[in-house]
Parts: structure tokens; sequence; C-alpha cells
């Protein structure tokens, strides 16, 4: 590909994987400047995220004493399936939270970028295609007597990645937040806003623009779910209600996952997509939905134990080869070559 127009090289590349770009930059000094380029990784990442007909996604799963990523649309990751064309399906991967020497405790993703929350209030953020690390350090502005949850965006206003970290006062019914942008390497506290929410979820999902988190509205014995969700444009707090399910008070579900809306914000645009319940999985702790394939199943965790892909239409479902013999933890990530430092 030397004789090939710039143009036409630089899109051939954008179509490939991640990994294989990686290997690419060895080719020569020009390919390595122009595969490590901003501007290129901008645009690999925009052609992973348009590109319906490809899975740039994989499963990060982490146990107390391994790391794996798993490719959920190859044959090989599934059990009773044995195929050594396929070395990518599922592989290990370094820890870098011992390289930092930091203890997490919660993890959570945006895109190609997955966060640690740690016990010292220290973030790291990483890239698991790239390796690369980044330690976000503790705002200046402490937090006190409060509940804190976090959650990873990205702004396409300003082309930056924003870490949120915020807590609502056990004292009082506010929300103070504070925002890390990658690009500026700085923390700011953005909003204080009144809100009657209780035991938000720890860390949120990024989707349409926006984070957001499962919680719980203090309302005495009549207590209700809903969506408390975070523009990282305007950076403002929004809360979106939980669609009816229609179901009896003995038949309601004991959690919640967040989704998309066809229509984002109307509550009407909530449908059903698919029921799932723990007797028929064998579940004793509770099952939890991953994410969609592109052959529309479902990718399910079981009891923070065990993943299985369940095809809807033929009611049947496959497992993952296990990756260790511990608990576990997952988000889901996409392949790319987004920098931690933006």
């Amino acid at each position: 590909m030397s004789n090939l127009p710039h143009d036409i090289l630089i899109d051939i590349l954008s179509r490939l994987p991640s990994k294989s770009l990686g290997q690419f930059k060895s080719v020569s000094k020009y390919w390595y400047s122009l595969i490590s380029s901003l501007r290129f990784i901008k645009l690999h990442h925009c052609c992973a995220l348009l590109d319906t007909n490809t899975n740039h996604s994989r499963v990060f799963i982490m146990s107390t004493h391994s790391l794996h990523s798993v490719n959920y649309e190859s044959p090989s990751c599934y059990e009773g399936i044995d195929d050594d064309n396929n070395l990518n399906a599922i592989i290990s991967l370094n820890d870098p939270l011992e390289k930092e020497s930091v203890g997490e405790k919660a993890l959570g993703s945006c895109y190609g970028l997955v966060f640690f929350v740690c016990y010292n209030d220290v973030i790291l953020l990483w890239n698991p295609t790239t390796q690369k690390t980044r330690l976000i350090p503790d705002p200046i502005t402490p937090f006190s007597n409060a509940i804190r949850f976090y959650g990873l965006g990205y702004d396409h206003s300003i082309d930056d990645y924003k870490m949120v970290r915020a807590s609502r006062s056990i004292s009082s019914d506010t929300i103070t937040s504070h925002v890390f942008s990658l690009k500026t390497g700085s923390w700011r506290t953005i909003q204080t806003a009144h809100m009657n929410i209780n035991d938000p979820d720890e860390i949120g999902s990024f989707s349409n623009g926006a984070i957001h988190w499962i919680v719980r509205h203090n309302g005495g014995l009549n207590n209700s779910e809903t969506i408390l969700s975070f523009n990282v444009k305007d950076e403002r707090f929004l809360e979106i209600r939980l669609p009816n399910s229609g179901e009896s008070e003995n038949e309601k579900s004991g959690f919640w996952s967040v989704g998309d809306l066809k229509e984002y914000g109307v509550e009407r645009s909530w449908s059903k997509v698919i029921k799932l319940d723990w007797v028929r999985f064998s579940c004793d702790y509770g099952m939890m939905p991953v994410c969609f394939t592109h052959r529309d199943d479902v990718v399910i965790d079981l009891d923070s134990w065990d993943l299985v892909r369940f095809n809807v239409k033929e009611n049947s479902y496959k497992r993952f080869k296990k990756c260790s013999t511990d608990w576990h933890f997952w988000v889901v990530y996409t392949e790319t070559l987004v920098s931690p430092y933006g």
C-alpha cells in the first residue's frame, strides 16, 4: 500500500481493527506517525461507532486475580467450541492497577476507555486496547458526609471526555458535582442541584450524550425508582421517568439497567424487548443484561459468576467459557486508539 494516495490509505486504515493498527505502526515511520496522529485516532473512533455491520465492542471481565477481554461475537468464546483460528476471542490483559499501586472498588466505561474508582478516591483511566493509563487526582474540594457517584462521558461538541464525580448531601437534598476535562487536565465545580433522591448507582452509564444513574426517590413508604441523567455538553442534571411495567406488585423487577430509548427522554418511547426470570437461568443472587449482539441475542451476567448468550427467538442460551474461578465484574467497551489524555 506504499504507492496508494494518502487519502485512500487513510480510508483503508480507518476501517481496520485497533489491534491490527497497533501492529502496523512498525511498518514505517510514516505509518507510525499517521496512525498515532490525533486526527486519525478520532477518524478511526468515529468509523467504529458508525459501523453497525461490524462488532467493535468487547466485554472486559475483571476477577480477583485476572483480567480478560472477550469478543462476544466470536464462536470461540463459548463452551464446547474449540476454534484455534480465532485466538483473539478471549485475551488475557495486564492489570493496570498493579502498575499504579492503587486498589479498585468500582469500574465503568465510555467508548474505548475504562475507568477504575479507587479506594483513595483517585480515578484510573485505561484503554484496554493500547494499555495506556492515566491517574486522575482527587479534586481539591473534598466531599464530606455525602454519598458519591461517578461517570465518564464524551462531549462531541468540543471533542473531549469528561469525568464526573458527584455527591448527594446526606443532610440536605442537594447534588454537588465536579467535572474533570481530559484535555485541560483540571477539575471544575460546576453545579449544585436540588433533587430529592437517594441511593444512586455508584457508576453511571453513558448514552445519548448523557451519563445515567438509577436512583430512588425519598417518599416515605412509597419510594420509587427513576433515572438521574447528567448532560455532558450542558453540564446539567435532569430526571427521566422509568416506564410503567404494567406488572403486579408481586411480579415487579428487583432492579433496572439503563439502555437507549427510541425517543430520548420520552417516557412513552420505552418498549419491552425481553423479559427474563431467575428460574429460567437458575440464578441465586441476580442477573443483569450486558449488551445486545448484532444478531439481536442478549448477553446476560448471572450472579457475577457466569456469562450467557440468550437467543430470544429460540428461547435458548449458551455459556461463555469461564475465564476464572472467582467472582467477576464487567463492562462493555469499544476497541479504539483513544488516549486517556484526550
